[in-house]
């Protein structure tokens, strides 16, 4: 690189002053001072340019922070030089900019204004009319998959200052990275013009004024994905100092510029696919998978480090920002608070004390009250299971390890729905906690559940057909394209005899709460007489798909890696199981339902396939 010939060559000057300025990682930039004015200059990334579309993504680029210009959004362009944005000179690309005299914040001079005005902009920047630009109006699939053993076996690797750190966590990035690239493929059909890293690096003040700078990786991309990206950058999450008022007010300020239409969920995990991109770019640049100088090497080998941490924090806020962003957008449905006050009213247990709702949605509404919880049955159709949980609490009274029901109210007399009173059991979510326990802790936990749930099944019951019981459940899905007929088949030879008992038939982890060392179950709805492997159905498919039944603020911590024994934990200690014929194949035909389940929600042929593979690996 010669900046003082580039300015030479192409007439800006002679060059008084070079500074090189902070925050570039992936190009540098320059403060450039001639005679003819002050320039803020890019020198480009040689690996970056080498790529067959890097050029024209530069091009686009300028074109979209033109049209910004065009309509008062602040920004600074690119100078036009011969005609170009871009201009080469011995093998470097650079980009001339006229050199701004304001600042960039740090996280500690970010106030609650700035996020609002950053809000706003992303809002007005997102409303762009693309058309203009000859864009298409939506995106191509993404099959983006790395193979993280691999850098492992690189010869650097053991001198890499994030080794344990990547040990610990490369495992489970097979798995995360393939859901996030099906959430990213979920959010293709909502685009529009979005900046790609408009962090506050990239925006300039003056005068307390914003003007958006380098959008060199602009293009079209879903909204809501880079919005939740721009309110954790403008909150303090890359620096580890996350604001939860400065997050929410970026979202307030861009939703009065631009609602947010659907896919919330698969926006927010769809955003880790950026810093995987990021992990292994840097893995290849630290490791000299990919030529750069020993400056670019050493930032590299702390980026992967840095993003591996980024990674991790951002899953355990994925329910906090989904939770958020629904209540601004009113997805969820809030439970009417005159019910608890009447149910408060009418109690002596609960008079005077205050109430925080803690789940709510179409089935049930939670309440916490000093001790207690409160269940609501506000879904109609439900009723009889929540008569069917009522009775569990009642023929369990003596169980230590399940709340204590002290009321319940079927009358309607007091509210114009059913509701309980239990016990509160103080603890958390073992999804929680699973991906960080070892596996003799893992073991111990699947101890402890067997011992809780080993009294419900050894109560004598009633027979029932428990073959017809699956069938049915194969039959009411009704999935074209499945090989149904084939299923229900095989359910006549592998479900001919069935060690009947009281089954939990809800046992997922968010139905498990862990304190300290002790467990404890809840939610028995579901309850019911059922074959004994039944019991354990969901947890079985843990192994492929353990987040199926884990809740928004759980649900990508968890990935098959951190399940794979489970399998094995349960036969272990529960040898009643193992008596159970073809209990594999049972095993498989669960998890073919729920399969189709989700065949018929999202449709996707690839899942199709998937099924009618498994069915053909079932053999009598």
């Amino acid at each position: 690189m010669n900046i003082n010939k580039f300015c030479d060559k192409y007439k800006l000057g002679n060059v008084l002053n070079i500074k090189k300025l902070t925050g570039g990682i992936m190009h540098k930039m320059y403060k450039v001072e001639t005679d003819k004015g002050i320039f803020a200059i890019k020198v480009l990334n040689k690996e970056v340019m080498k790529r067959p579309d890097a050029m024209d993504n530069f091009i686009l680029s300028e074109k979209i922070s033109n049209l910004a210009k065009d309509n008062n959004i602040p920004v600074a362009n690119a100078l036009t030089i011969n005609d170009n944005f871009i201009n080469e000179l011995d093998d470097d690309y650079y980009m001339v900019f006229d050199y701004i005299d304001g600042k960039t914040l740090r996280d500690d001079e970010i106030t609650l204004d700035h996020c609002k005005k950053v809000g706003n902009i992303l809002g007005e920047l997102h409303n762009l009319d693309y058309s203009k630009l000859g864009l298409e109006g939506s995106l191509d699939e993404d099959d983006f998959y790395v193979d993280w053993g691999k850098y492992t076996k690189e010869k650097d690797f053991d001198k890499m200052l994030y080794k344990e750190e990547y040990l610990n966590n490369y495992k489970r990035y097979y798995s995360l990275l393939k859901r996030v690239v099906d959430c990213k493929n979920n959010c293709i059909n909502e685009v529009s013009i979005c900046h790609m890293d408009m962090d506050s690096k990239n925006v300039m003040w003056q005068n307390n004024n914003p003007i958006v700078i380098d959008f060199e990786s602009a293009k079209l991309n879903n909204p809501t994905r880079e919005l939740i990206d721009v309110a954790l950058n403008w909150s303090g999450f890359l620096s580890n100092n996350f604001d939860s008022d400065k997050f929410i007010l970026v979202l307030k300020s861009y939703l009065k510029q631009r609602s947010i239409k659907h896919k919330r969920y698969d926006a927010i995990c769809a955003n880790l696919i950026g810093r995987f991109g990021w992990l292994d770019y840097n893995l290849k640049r630290s490791l000299e998978i990919i030529n750069c100088d020993k400056e670019d090497k050493a930032l590299a080998e702390k980026e992967v480090l840095k993003t591996i941490d980024e990674i991790n924090r951002y899953i355990k806020l994925i329910g906090f920002m989904y939770d958020e962003l629904c209540k601004l957008t009113k997805e969820e449905v809030f439970v009417n608070n005159d019910l608890i006050e009447k149910i408060i009213n009418n109690n002596e247990l609960l008079k005077g004390k205050r109430y925080k709702l803690i789940n709510k949605g179409f089935t049930n509404a939670i309440y916490n009250i000093g001790n207690y919880i409160v269940r609501i049955c506000t879904d109609v159709n439900n009723e009889q299971r929540f008569i069917n949980e009522i009775n569990f609490y009642i023929d369990n009274k003596d169980n230590k390890s399940i709340p204590k029901m002290y009321y319940y109210d079927t009358s309607k007399t007091v509210i114009p729905y059913y509701y309980e009173i239990i016990e509160k059991k103080d603890g958390i979510s073992l999804y929680e906690v699973w991906p960080y326990k070892t596996e003799e802790e893992k073991e111990e936990i699947i101890k402890k559940i067997i011992n809780i749930i080993k009294p419900f099944h050894d109560k004598k019951v009633e027979e029932i057909d428990f073959k017809k019981f699956i069938k049915d459940k194969i039959t009411n899905l009704n999935a074209n394209g499945i090989n149904i007929d084939t299923l229900l088949d095989l359910c006549d030879f592998y479900f001919m005899e069935n060690d009947l008992c009281h089954i939990h038939a809800d046992l997922h982890f968010d139905n498990v709460l862990i304190n300290n060392d002790e467990i404890i179950l809840l939610d028995f709805e579901r309850s019911m007489v059922g074959a004994i492997d039944y019991e354990f159905a969901i947890l079985a498919q843990c192994k492929n798909k353990p987040y199926r039944w884990a809740s928004a603020e759980t649900d990508m911590m968890q990935t098959d890696y951190d399940y794979r024994n489970i399998v094995d934990m349960i036969k272990k200690n529960y040898p009643r199981l193992n008596s159970v014929k073809y209990l594999d194949e049972r095993f498989l035909i669960y998890e073919l339902i729920e399969d189709i389940k989700e065949y018929k929600y999202t449709g996707k042929e690839k899942l199709k396939e998937e099924i009618n593979n498994k069915i053909k690996k079932l053999r009598r």
